[in-house]
């Protein structure tokens, strides 16, 4: 798997939102998968996410910036994100990671860390981050 260096700025949603959705729409159509990585499940009203992103052979990961830890630009941009892969009627999964995982994994991911995250993530429900399901909107 070819996984792309880790894409955005740590803690800065606008800018990390941005080049994730300009590598996603160079990327063109076809199928993928997002993965949330989150540090923590039980308080998502403060929640911080990263993203991972697969389709083929292909990965990217996002330094964490989504998220309502992140002010009203970070949870404004992970309710985008989620949208917008649910338009393209993409799967959302989430992966939580303890906090110090989470920042050794995404500061050097590769094919086999990618490989865990994917392994260890489960469905997740779109509404949970300001998105609705593609089958409501």
């Amino acid at each position: 798997m070819n996984v792309h260096d880790p894409l955005g700025l740590p803690g800065a949603p606008l800018e990390t939102h941005r080049e994730l959705m300009a590598l996603l729409a160079a990327q063109g159509e076809g199928p993928a998968t997002l993965y949330l990585i989150s540090d923590g499940q039980a308080e998502r009203d403060a929640a911080r996410y990263a993203a991972l992103v697969t389709w083929g052979d292909e990965a990217v990961v996002t330094v964490p910036a989504y998220g309502p830890a992140y002010g009203p630009a970070g949870a404004k941009a992970l309710a985008e994100l989620v949208a917008w892969t649910q338009a393209r009627g993409w799967p959302v999964r989430e992966t939580v990671l303890n906090p110090s995982d989470l920042v050794r994994v995404l500061a050097e991911p590769d094919a086999e860390e990618v490989a865990r995250l994917t392994a260890a993530s489960n469905p997740s429900d779109p509404r949970l981050y300001g998105a609705r399901p593609q089958s409501e909107a």
